[in-house]
Formats: C-alpha cells, structure tokens, sequence
C-alpha cells in the first residue's frame, strides 16, 4: 500500500477535491432536511468554496449563507427565516446577528438596529462591522434623540400627552435617509468637500505658526498669495468657508472635524473591502462588501466591488446578479456593463454579450471603454473561445 507522502501534487489535489465535494454534498443535504423552504447553493465548486470550505460546517453558518443569499436577492421574509433558524441553533452567532441588523437597518427598523448591534458588541467588543453600523445608525438617529428630553420635560405635567412626542413621527423622514439612494450622492460631496476643508485647514494652521501676530485673520486669497495653497479649494456644493475655534466650517457641510467623522464612518467598511480586495484577500473583501449593500443597498459602487470580487472568486451567477443591481441604480456604470458582457459570454450568452459591447462601442467611441469593448467584440465574432480572450492568470 502506498503512503501518503507517495502521491504526486496531482493526485492529492484530486483526492483533497473529491473529498471536499463529498463533504459539501453531505451539507447541503443536511441543510435540505433540516430546511425544506430554502434552495441551496449549487452544486458546481467555486474558488470561494475551496478556500472557506472548512467555515460551512457548523449549521448556523450555513443558515447565515442561506440568509445572505435571500438578502442579496431582497427576499427580506426568506432571509429573516433562516437567519431565526440559525440563532435557534446558535444564539451567540454574531454574523447571523449582525445581518439580521442589517436587515432591519434597511427596513428603516434603526432602534432596534440599534439595540441588538450593541448587544452584539457586548458578546465581542471587537466586531468591527457592529461597531460600524452602530455609529452609522446612531447618527442618522441623533435629530430625534436630540428632541426627546426636551419633548419629555415639558409632557412631563400631562402623562396623556407623551404618545404624541415626535418619537411617533420624526422618525420617518429621518430614518430613510440612510436607505436613499441620493444619500451617497451627498456624502460624496460631503467627502469631497471634507478633503478641501483638511488642505485649507493644513494650510491655515501653518499661516498662523509662520504669522503669530495674524493667527484671527483667516482669507483664502491670502493663503494663496503667500504660497500656503496652490490654489482656493471649492466646495462641491457652494458652501463658504470659514476659521472657528481652530477649526475649518463649511456653511452646507459644517465642520471639518465633524463632516470627517461622517465620511470616516460612512466609508470605512467600504474601504476596508478595497483593501482587502488590492491585496488579494478576496473572502474578507466579499465579506466587507455583502455587508455594506446590505446595509446600504442602494449604493451601485459597492454593488459593483460585490460582482468583482465574486467574479474573482469564480462564482459567475451572484457575480452577474450583483451588477445588475449596480446597474438599477447606475446605468451609465461602464465598467460594470464590460464586466456583465464578459460573464454573459462566460455563461455562453454570446448574443447578450455582444449587445452590451456594441453599444458601448457606439456610445462611447474613441475611449478606452469604447477600445475595448470593440476588440472584445471583434475577438468573440470571429470564433475565439472565453480563455482564448480572457486566460486565467
């Protein structure tokens, strides 16, 4: 009999394959009895599969992915079920928790978000996408908590009063703006606008070190004359800029200090995702982006990192439903179209394919989009297979 140590890299990569398919068909049947109403994932073994494959076993995760799954559909009512059945077999699970937030956060449900992200931080302080989204749902809850000890000290007189505090009625317009898909519009220029503030803050700060004698003296103009900016950063939004208590305050984005805070929390998620994503950790990037169009579904840039991150992972059909998310909410998006056009002729839909190309093609003649999308089109036409135009690396 041969030992272990005797089969070539070949075999034992075959034989590691064969078992790990073993053991996923073992799973999802597990998973078919225990859950008669869920479809589980398909049978074909992804990048994504080989490299988490370990991280399916316990049952509750495998309610988390099932829940994920619904998500990314929208199917709230499915994910909700399975994410109840997994915290019945595991109610310290905080990735079920975690989405289960995310999910009443996008229901426009902030308080009690916010109540089970603070009861996931105090199972484990160091959940980072919990503490996240708690900031995150904390500041979009700030005008109405602001206007609760007020409302409360003067219904304190008449008990009957104090079901009509505007806790029953603020919360509307407030909560939604976290959900709006002109939300990332504003804090893109709000970022924008941030990053103009830091220079100018920079800048002043080194005029009053160099001018101690001028530190309340505060113009753009003379920061530009005397070489402490190149040029007079603008506000995206038209706001005018002024120094307050050694600070920079833009009259549409209030302070440096505070519109950072915002922008910081908004993005860091996101950001984490790209840098996951540049180094090549394609499992915490997917883990960074899922959560973030769960929480923030109506932003089509994270929608698209989603689709190329499991486009990178292997996984063709989440990839493609993914972008076309990204495009609901930005059809423009050409980077997404190119990338959809290329799974489309993956998943052998050479017609789909070739439409999105040639309408790029004519659309945006003479760019690099415009280039490519013709010698991609070029190339399919004249008989060249997927790995032919695009070999793996």
């Amino acid at each position: 009999m041969r030992s272990h140590t005797d089969e070539t890299p070949r075999q034992a990569s075959a034989a590691f394959l064969r078992a790990f398919t073993a053991a996923l068909l073992a799973l999802t049947l597990c998973s078919v009895c225990a859950a008669q109403d869920f479809q589980t994932p398909g049978s074909e073994v992804t990048v994504r599969d080989l490299l988490e494959g370990h991280k399916r076993a316990p049952k509750s995760d495998t309610y988390y992915l099932m829940a994920l799954s619904e998500a990314r559909k929208n199917n709230i009512e499915a994910a909700e079920k399975a994410i109840q059945t997994g915290l019945q077999l595991n109610p310290r699970n905080t990735r079920l928790m975690n989405l289960k937030a995310a999910l009443l956060a996008r229901q426009g449900r902030l308080a009690e978000a916010r109540s089970l992200f603070i009861t996931i931080l105090q199972l484990d302080p160091d959940d980072r996408y919990a503490r996240t989204s708690l900031n995150s749902v904390e500041r979009t809850l700030q005008p109405e908590r602001r206007a609760l000890p007020i409302t409360t000290r003067q219904s304190a007189p008449a008990a009957k009063s104090a079901p009509d505090a505007p806790v029953m009625v603020k919360p509307a317009p407030t909560e939604k703006k976290i959900l709006e898909a002109s939300y990332f519009i504003e804090i893109k220029d709000k970022q924008e606008c941030y990053h103009s503030m830091s220079a100018i803050r920079r800048a002043q700060t080194g005029f009053i070190a160099a001018n101690p004698a001028r530190k309340s003296e505060f113009s753009l103009t003379t920061l530009v004359t005397e070489k402490f900016l190149t040029a007079a950063p603008v506000c995206p939004n038209a706001g005018d800029y002024t120094w307050k208590s050694d600070d920079i305050e833009c009259s549409k984005h209030g302070t440096s200090s505070a519109a950072g805070a915002e922008v910081t929390n908004v993005f860091s998620e996101f950001n984490s995702g790209m840098r996951s994503k540049l180094s090549r950790n394609y499992l915490d990037a997917l883990k960074s982006f899922e959560q973030v169009v769960i929480l923030y579904p109506r932003w089509a840039e994270a929608h698209y990192q989603l689709a190329d991150t499991l486009f990178r992972l292997g996984e063709t059909d989440p990839s493609v439903s993914a972008l076309r998310n990204c495009l609901k909410y930005d059809p423009g998006n050409l980077d997404a179209r190119l990338l959809l056009a290329n799974l489309y002729f993956k998943k052998g839909q050479k017609d789909a394919a070739l439409k999105i190309l040639d309408d790029v093609t004519e659309k945006h003649r003479g760019t690099v989009y415009g280039l490519s999308a013709r010698s991609v089109a070029a190339s399919i036409r004249s008989g060249r297979n997927y790995y032919q135009i695009f070999p793996p690396n």
